[in-house]
């Protein structure tokens, strides 16, 4: 079966309202449980980052599946724009937060900037073609 570039399209889409609800955080955190060093906390994440990753990776057919030249240059552009975004929000935020006394960004919230400047780019250039 061969993926079609309107099939990335609405699959590009559950990121992007993910990453709203990332950046309102509407569930705020809340005490943890569990009592873990900062160690097994970095072991624990390691090790699901490697699971997940390499999960996600073999299971990539979408792209092979849908892999025009025009589609990898979309979701690369894209990845670009989506990290050079978040990097300089997080400057600007972090220039307000020196300045203004604004709250600090979550983790949460950055990945929730990333994911969107991605997604919202992504969807600029399958628009807006990327020749532009």
């Amino acid at each position: 079966m061969r993926m079609t570039v309107q099939r990335l399209d609405w699959f590009v889409a559950l990121p992007l309202l993910a990453s709203v609800v990332m950046i309102v955080e509407i569930d705020p955190p809340r005490e943890s449980i569990l009592s873990i060093g900062p160690f097994v906390q970095g072991m624990i994440v390691i090790a699901l980052s490697l699971v997940v990753c390499v999960s996600i990776a073999a299971a990539s057919a979408l792209d092979r599946r849908c892999s025009e030249e025009y589609v990898f240059q979309i979701m690369a552009n894209a990845a670009l724009v989506g990290f050079a975004s978040t990097m300089l929000i997080n400057l600007l935020w972090l220039i307000g937060v020196k300045v203004f006394g604004l709250p600090d960004l979550s983790s949460e919230n950055m990945i929730g900037i990333l994911t969107l400047c991605w997604a919202l780019a992504y969807y600029w250039f399958r628009i807006k073609g990327i020749a532009q």
